[in-house]
């Protein structure tokens, strides 16, 4: 069986890596970005490299879409009328419940034999590789499961329409990337007189059995990391909670920070060199 990956960022490396690692014999892997340096992280986690994206979907039992959220539907309608009759799509981008349905009405439109899973990825994947907790539905939810499982996936099949695995991931970056934001804010600010160590200390002495710095640093390098891609994540949220009825108070506030934050380090010409620095740019970048 053949598993073609769309995209090859950090996420689908590190599945890859993973998956070569436990057996998994036949991969390829098309991204946008064609360098060399792209082409040799393939080579490196011991996957092909096709030169369309209508190669790799034409020649794929499997086809993975790791790519962002902004541009999952867009790679479904490029990718659809190339599946095989009876093939799989899984979509592992972090998108809204609304947007998973729109990318599986794009596979079946196409080719209504295909089949299709909408994927939330658990947690980060680059600690876990392709061991990420995945909660998936969809008519191809199942099917996902079988092929992957015997590798080592961890993959939880949630009955039901589409839309509910990607609900619940989203529900769970309100927090994360909302937290995020929060401490952007709190600790540009801080850093700013330099009390940013006194805050994390405190916040440390009011919850020490949580390591509450831990997660502060790790959460504003990962924001230096990806800032853009966040950003969307948590815009993907407030567009969820309105398309429930609710009033997205908090995450809305949050995701105009990660927007502020993005717009930031796009405008840079050369990345900070470190977590510390970041916030000091940031501290610095009112106008923004």
């Amino acid at each position: 069986m053949r598993l073609g990956l769309i995209g090859f960022g950090e996420a689908a490396s590190a599945i890859a890596r993973g998956l070569k690692q436990a057996g998994w014999s036949s991969m390829a892997a098309y991204d946008a970005v064609q360098g060399d340096a792209m082409k040799a992280k393939a080579r490196d986690a011991g996957v092909e490299w096709a030169t369309s994206l209508d190669e790799l979907v034409r020649q794929s039992d499997i086809v993975c879409s790791l790519v962002t959220a902004g541009v999952a539907v867009d790679v479904a309608k490029a990718a659809a009328s190339h599946l095989r009759p009876g093939a799989l799509y899984a979509d592992f981008n972090s998108c809204s419940p609304a947007v998973k349905r729109e990318v599986g009405d794009v596979i079946k439109s196409a080719q209504p034999a295909a089949r299709y899973a909408a994927v939330a990825v658990m947690s980060a994947v680059k600690p876990h590789g392709h061991r990420v907790p995945l909660v998936v539905d969809g008519d191809g939810a199942r099917a996902l499961q079988e092929a992957l499982a015997p590798y080592g996936c961890r993959i939880e099949v949630l009955d039901g329409e589409v839309g509910g695995a990607a609900l619940l991931k989203m529900c769970r970056s309100a927090v994360l990337k909302g937290l995020e934001a929060l401490f952007l804010e709190a600790l540009a600010a801080a850093e700013s007189l330099g009390v940013a160590d006194r805050v994390l200390d405190s916040l440390d002495a009011s919850f020490p059995e949580h390591h509450l710095r831990d997660l502060a640093w790790y959460l504003v390098e990962r924001n230096l990391a990806h800032a853009e891609r966040r950003a969307h994540e948590l815009g993907e949220v407030v567009d969820t909670l309105r398309s429930l009825g609710m009033a997205p108070l908090v995450a809305e506030g949050g995701y105009r920070r990660l927007q502020h934050a993005a717009a930031v380090r796009a405008s840079l010409n050369d990345p900070p060199k470190d977590v510390r620095q970041w916030l000091q740019m940031l501290a610095r970048a009112h106008g923004i």
